[in-house]
């Protein structure tokens, strides 16, 4: 079972291509107590970054093919703007190589365990705090 959130109102943007993916993301982190806003790709997620202040973590898929970047090349963006936001990434197939990861993201590996994804999500929020 998920403990209490401890950061019951903070704002995760979810960039996932596959809709049913991103649905069931989405379900699980607004039943965790989290606000979500979703991106489809990672073209539009920059442009939700640029336009809505707030956001504490972003959870990205690596592989999306719509956008003119991919999940890792997004992460490194938001860092390098924003060390403020928490940043996880999730891919079934691109596992991270020396240097993808930007300074504090966390990788999670596909299928996403609701728990495990709630728990990293917790871990970078608070690590955010401090």
């Amino acid at each position: 079972m998920l403990g209490p959130n401890p950061h019951p109102r903070a704002l995760i943007l979810v960039v996932e291509d596959e809709a049913l993916v991103r649905m069931t993301l989405v379900d699980v982190l607004e039943d965790a107590g989290f606000r979500v806003i979703e991106a489809a790709h990672a073209d539009e997620a920059l442009r939700v970054l640029s336009a809505v202040s707030g956001i504490h973590a972003v959870v990205t898929d690596v592989e999306m093919p719509r956008g003119s970047i991919n999940g890792f090349e997004l992460a490194r963006r938001v860092r390098s703007e924003r060390e403020d936001i928490g940043i996880l990434i999730a891919s079934g197939r691109a596992a991270p190589k020396s240097g993808d990861l930007p300074e504090g993201a966390l990788f999670l590996g596909k299928p996403v365990h609701p728990e495990t994804l709630v728990r990293l999500l917790k871990t970078l929020l608070t690590s955010d705090q401090t």
